[in-house]
């Protein structure tokens, strides 16, 4: 599934990735000295990211309890896809060189692309 999530969207997913299902007021205080956001501005974030179906709640008592749809791995993934398409045409290796070409990439960034590269070789033989 493709999502569309914003900057301010994947905070309050981040917190619900990290802690679980949260009520309205346990994701205030979690995202209190990040962004000052009040109780009704998160409200708004919720809603609107109940109808977008990335998150979803439980009422306890008089309570909701918000948890996230999608699971992190899968945003993440969509996410990369997204920008590897849009400024990249989709090759990583594009995406790769414009970074080492911009003098992006540490020493310790190309051994860990070369660690890779060679896991995934290994595991391809497999």
């Amino acid at each position: 599934m493709q999502y569309s999530i914003t900057e301010s969207e994947q905070l309050i997913l981040q917190q619900l990735w990290n802690n679980g299902s949260m009520t309205v007021m346990q994701l205030v205080e979690g995202l209190s000295e990040s962004t000052h956001w009040s109780k009704h501005a998160i409200i708004s974030f919720l809603k609107r990211m109940e109808e977008k179906h990335t998150v979803t709640y439980e009422v306890q008592g008089r309570t909701k309890h918000y948890s996230a749809v999608p699971r992190e791995s899968e945003v993440v993934v969509d996410s990369a896809r997204s920008v590897l398409n849009r400024f990249f045409g989709g090759k990583i290796d594009k995406m790769v060189l414009y970074m080492a070409e911009a003098k992006q990439l540490t020493d310790q960034d190309v051994d860990d692309l070369y660690a890779l590269v060679d896991k995934l070789k290994e595991e391809g033989r497999k």
